[in-house]
């Protein structure tokens, strides 16, 4: 899978290296591939940051949707500031450049340090927090590092148009090393870095990383002083010889390539996250696969336009949008088809890529137009740079919290392709207010680019089968029901199967006798606590589980944390989980489970549920790691019990145990405590007799299936005095003997996400 990825790297690094080879001097040479390499080098640990910092905020404020806007928003807001600020020193201080970007990269690196121990200290005061909060607490963590980062850009391109005389090639080629660098990140990250190192071993190497390049930054600053000094003579400062096109509608274009670009991305990470089963390295290999498009593009359109007249650049331009948006509603179609052919759905990265290259080359060649060189190329580079970065804000907002919320994949897709051709052929025809091109040649290339867009969406038909069944959806009967918002993909088939953004995720099912969901781990409760009186269920999806527990004959009170609310749309739809949602004894609330713990302190429970999803999903360490489940611990009452899901995972398993003192494996579920648990099997049969749901008894004596049910639940409760096995009981005594050295599940190595 990685693989592809990489090639896709190696094709940017051979760019990389002809764009160092055919510097025009040998002084240029030198100075280009020194700050181009000091500038991939910065891009690196920037992703690493984004990533890590971004995953630690979501362990105190949550995962849910508002928590993930608010962190990105933060994140971009930080870069918006830096680059205007960057702009600002780099006007004032234009000799200075090189020395500030080192001082810059030098303060990204002692914050970078101690960035994670100041997020835990933060998290003991501010944990749980409600959204205005979450606002104040993610901007004020992340202001300061991600201003340091955006400053880096505009101060290195005015260094560099000042030794060059060319805006658009210098800011070219910068975005490019440096995004380049990111993407490489991304890669590192998704095949070893976050699996070897965790996110303090990866946050230890970008801060190092960050200190060689600013120290690097400094001392080669303030050598190029020493030598301006000795012969009093400075760099040429280039005249204005380029055409100027207005900074405003300049700063416009590059706001809305932004947009698209990140709308996209929201789209593309949607589909790759069904495709690949929800898996964390996915994420970042598309991410990786996105930036170094982004940065290729960018240098490529740079190189490709030099010498061109103002309105050849800007109908290029127009003619990247139209094509960018006419092909990329193809883009989620040729994944589900790659899949449902069994062939591996990666390579069609590359068609991402090749987008993401086109929308990438825009920045620089709206530079191009609208900078000129001289001492303000900085200041002015800043003003687009920023126009850019807020749109791309907004296209993460907009398209991931707003329109996903309302209108899904297929929908987004075609919306984000027409408003992309639609833009660019604004700008192919009234860039300047008068014609750009021939308006024959524009009219076709409109019309072309306008009819490609609805034609993608047949292809759409099937599109969720193909991605989460693959090779064999062509044997399965469409999904009964879908239901997509900000929060993802739930998808239910006709037999009742539940799969959450392309996982499994259980069934519609709570009756014993036909158990397609091994819902006698809900009905074992009364095995080995004797009354569940105030009960809390994290995670609601099918409502089957809560059914079960809500109408326990000891259950008074049932709390529920989902964090999906599209779960309660499906619900009412299906008799046997109707009367959930009108239960007076059940209080659902749409929220992260852990965020919600954390805000409610003072609340306890007798028993705490969690049907946990699967150990490797993107984020399940969240709910599996000793942290969590020292949050858990503080919210069960004297002998309470805490009864989740380990997927088969004796890492899981273990990891309870080191947090609990007793335990008792019940199937694939661990119910851990701080008293001693015992399996009381009378009193189990006993109040299971005693069970009703919508006045109907669960177990009724009549029924045949009643008696073999009943006598399995015995079997099984005897299992305990027998060797342990994967379909029986088995304590903690045993667990502990049997499992010996795990991998203990913590938020920093976050367990088998990366693996």
């Amino acid at each position: 899978m990685s693989q592809f990825v990489a090639i896709l790297l190696l094709y940017d690094l051979i760019v990389f290296l002809g764009a160092i080879v055919s510097s025009e001097t040998a002084g240029r040479r030198r100075e280009t591939t020194a700050i181009g390499v000091l500038f991939f080098f910065s891009g690196m640990p920037a992703l690493v940051y984004q990533i890590v910092w971004q995953r630690a905020l979501f362990s105190i404020y949550g995962v849910n949707a508002e928590s993930v806007a608010v962190a990105v928003a933060a994140f971009m807001l930080g870069l918006g500031l830096g680059s205007l600020l960057g702009g600002w020193l780099s006007s004032c201080f234009p000799r200075q450049a090189i020395v500030l970007f080192g001082i810059a990269e030098l303060g990204v690196a002692a914050f970078g340090l101690a960035s994670l121990h100041i997020f835990h200290w933060v998290a003991r005061y501010t944990a749980g927090s409600n959204l205005p909060s979450t606002i104040v607490f993610s901007i004020s963590l992340l202001i300061i590092p991600t201003m340091l980062m955006g400053t880096t850009l505009p101060l290195l391109v005015e260094h560099l148009v000042r030794f060059s005389g060319r805006v658009g090639y210098s800011v070219a080629l910068l975005y490019f090393v440096n995004t380049f660098g990111s993407a490489a990140a991304c890669f590192f990250c998704a095949t070893f870095l976050l699996r070897d190192f965790g996110q303090s071993g990866s946050i230890f190497i970008a801060a190092s990383l960050n200190t060689l390049v600013g120290v690097t930054a400094v001392l080669l600053g303030r050598s190029k002083r020493a030598k301006s000094a000795e012969t009093d003579v400075g760099p040429p400062v280039p005249r204005i010889v380029e055409p100027i096109f207005p900074i405003a509608p300049a700063m416009l274009i590059a706001g809305l390539s932004g947009f698209m670009a990140l709308g996209f991305e929201m789209v593309w990470f949607r589909v790759f996250s069904l495709a690949s089963s929800d898996r964390a390295p996915a994420f970042a290999l598309l991410l990786s696969t996105y930036l170094a498009g982004i940065a290729v593009g960018s240098y490529i359109g740079g190189k490709l336009t030099e010498g061109k007249a103002q309105t050849d650049v800007l109908r290029i331009i127009g003619y990247v949008m139209l094509t960018a948006g006419a092909v990329s509603p193809y883009l989620a179609p040729l994944i589900a088809t790659l899949k449902w052919k069994n062939i591996s759905f990666l390579p069609g990265a590359v068609g991402f890529f090749v987008t993401a290259a086109l929308l990438g080359s825009v920045l620089p060649l709206v530079c191009k137009l609208a900078v000129a060189g001289g001492v303000r190329a900085g200041r002015d580079v800043s003003f687009v740079y920023v126009a850019n970065i807020l749109g791309s804000t907004l296209g993460t907002l907009v398209i991931g919290f707003v329109l996903l919320n309302h209108f899904g994949l297929r929908q987004v897709s075609f919306q984000l392709g027409m408003a992309t051709v639609v833009v660019g052929g604004v700008v192919l025809t009234f860039g300047q207010r008068k014609l750009t091109t021939s308006p024959v040649r524009a009219i076709v290339a409109i019309t072309i680019a306008l009819g490609a867009v609805p034609l993608s969406l047949p292809l759409y038909s099937g599109l969720f089968e193909k991605l989460i069944f693959g090779a064999s959806a062509g044997s399965v009967i469409p999904f009964a029901h879908v239901v997509e918002n900000r929060n993802g993909v739930i998808a239910v088939t006709r037999g009742g199967a539940v799969f959450g953004n392309g996982v499994y995720d259980g069934y519609f099912n709570i009756d014993p006798l036909e158990d397609s969901n091994k819902v006698v781990r809900a009905y074992s409760l009364s095995a080995f606590h004797p009354a569940p009186k105030r009960m809390l269920e994290i995670g609601l999806s099918s409502g089957s589980w809560a059914q079960i527990l809500a109408n326990h004959p000891r259950v008074e009170s049932l709390d529920i944390v989902e964090i999906n609310p599209g779960y309660l749309k499906l619900i009412p739809q299906y008799a046997m989980v109707k009367s959930l949602l009108e239960n007076p004894k059940v209080d659902i609330h749409i929220d992260d489970g852990r965020r919600w713990l954390l805000a409610h302190p003072g609340v306890r429970y007798d028993v705490i549920v969690e049907n946990t999803s699967f150990y490797w999903r993107d984020h399940s360490s969240d709910l599996l790691s000793v942290g969590y489940l020292r949050i858990i611990r503080r919210h069960l009452n004297s002998g309470g019990v805490y009864f989740y899901n380990t997927t088969g995972s004796d890492d899981v398993v273990a990891t309870g145990l080191r947090v609990f003192p007793y335990g008792l494996r019940v199937l694939n579920f661990l119910a851990v405590s701080d008293s001693p648990i015992a399996f009381d099997k009378s009193r189990w049969i006993s109040i299971l007799g005693q069970y009703t749901i919508d006045n109907r008894l669960v177990f009724d004596p009549s029924l045949p299936k009643t008696v073999d049910t009943l006598a399995g639940y015995g079997a099984l409760a005897d299992s305990l005095h027998a060797p342990p096995t994967e379909t029986g009981l088995e304590t903690s005594e045993s667990e502990n003997a049997r499992l010996g050295n795990r991998l203990i599940i913590t938020d920093d190595n976050m367990g088998w996400e990366w693996r």
